[in-house]
């Protein structure tokens, strides 16, 4: 059948059914980004295997001993287990938190680092020091 012959009705039924398949193509679903599982976390927290690779990684820039006397930045040598373990004691920070924790994650009411947010920590990575401080912050 020729296009000339079809009755106006269904000319708009076509088009209709057309612009609605073309809209549906185009339609945009947001994803939900998947959820962070640290499978890999261990069970025993080590200080030198798991959480100083974190730290040399993501704060040392600022907080060990040659920065942190030549810029002044921080209260916190981080290569100084007893300052490190005295700022990770939940007792010196806010609300039960310790003060390591609580600017890692960005918690309120703390200090976000990195302060320039290079270097921001995932929620593994959060997990491992908070793992390390339930555990007592042990030096092993």
């Amino acid at each position: 059948m020729k296009p000339a012959t079809l009755p106006p009705a269904r000319w708009g039924l076509g088009i209709a059914v057309a612009l609605l398949g073309l809209l549906d193509a185009c339609s945009y679903t947001q994803e939900v980004p998947p959820t962070v599982t640290c499978a890999s976390l261990p069970v025993a927290i080590s200080y030198k295997t798991d959480v100083l690779p974190i730290l040399k990684q993501n704060c040392y820039r600022c907080h060990e001993a040659q920065n942190y006397k030549a810029l002044a930045l921080s209260a916190l040598n981080m290569e100084d287990f007893n300052d490190l373990k005295y700022w990770s004691t939940p007792a010196n920070g806010i609300n039960g938190e310790s003060y390591l924790v609580g600017n890692a994650s960005h918690s309120p009411g703390f200090k976000p680092m990195p302060y320039d947010g290079v270097g921001n920590l995932d929620a593994c990575q959060i997990a491992v020091l908070k793992a390390w401080v339930s555990a007592g912050t042990p030096n092993n």
